[in-house]
């Protein structure tokens, strides 16, 4: 049975992607990097900042309870999936993506000499962004990209493309060479029965179980939906906050 946790993160992801039409822009690399050439900070980029500020105490939390992107697998794989396909070296394209992406808004700034404005509202009349045919094509564009890697299997986008985890993964990664208290998973192994629930419901398809025995529950592509931890029969995983 799903728990009360689980069913709110669930509504949660289904909810941001349900209000994609109007938050398309404020999630937006482009405006984020056209905005920078005129020397405006959008909300875009405040927007990720934030983000990667957070995952260094929350990992990517982002991801697993507030990410659209994810509320569009979710829902889909509700019609059915499939254990995911892994394809050697695909997984690199998502940092290829990510890096441009950074790399690209860095060198925009220091070429014009950094921001001299805010403008939350940059390029979104009346605060909508699909609001005219363009962003329309943008926003199914964006909608068929993260759907087409399910051919792959369970959450494809999400292992192998998705640019905006990244902001996640290196800011989880500093906080832990930092050693900066966060939140975690904590691993009771031997309270573990070797049921195999955990990994069997882990929405990122990990070996949770093998984590759990090794108890080291740290792994890059865990994006802290906290789903193991609420469905173990034996409560060997628990979260928490500290160092580690």
């Amino acid at each position: 049975m799903r728990s009360r946790r689980q069913t709110l993160r669930r509504l949660l992801v289904f909810a941001f992607f349900l209000a994609l039409p109007v938050t398309l822009n404020y999630y937006s690399p482009y405006l984020m990097t056209q905005g920078t050439a005129e020397r405006i900070a959008t909300f875009s980029l405040a927007f990720w900042l934030a983000v990667f500020a957070t995952s260094l105490v929350c990992g990517r939390a982002f991801c697993g309870w507030a990410c659209p992107f994810n509320g569009l697998q979710q829902a889909a794989e509700t019609v059915g999936y499939r254990p995911l396909r892994r394809v050697r070296f695909l997984p690199v394209v998502k940092y290829a993506l990510w890096t441009a992406w950074a790399g690209a808004v860095v060198g925009v700034a220091i070429s014009v000499g950094g921001w001299r404005g805010f403008d939350p509202l940059y390029m979104t009349e009346y605060g909508v962004s699909v609001s005219e045919a363009g962003n329309l094509v943008t926003y199914f564009a964006l909608v068929g990209f993260t759907l087409a890697p399910l051919g792959l299997g369970r959450r494809g986008f999400c292992r192998n493309l998705c640019p905006f985890g990244v902001w996640g993964i290196v800011g989880e990664k500093l906080g832990h060479l930092a050693r900066i208290p966060r939140l975690k998973l904590n691993a009771d192994s031997g309270a573990c029965s070797s049921c195999g629930t955990c990994t069997r419901n882990c929405p990122m398809q990990l070996d949770v179980e093998s984590m759990v025995a090794r108890g080291d529950m740290r792994e890059t592509e865990c994006f802290m939906c906290l789903t193991c931890a609420d469905i173990c029969p034996k409560k060997a995983i628990r979260v928490g906050f500290g160092r580690g």
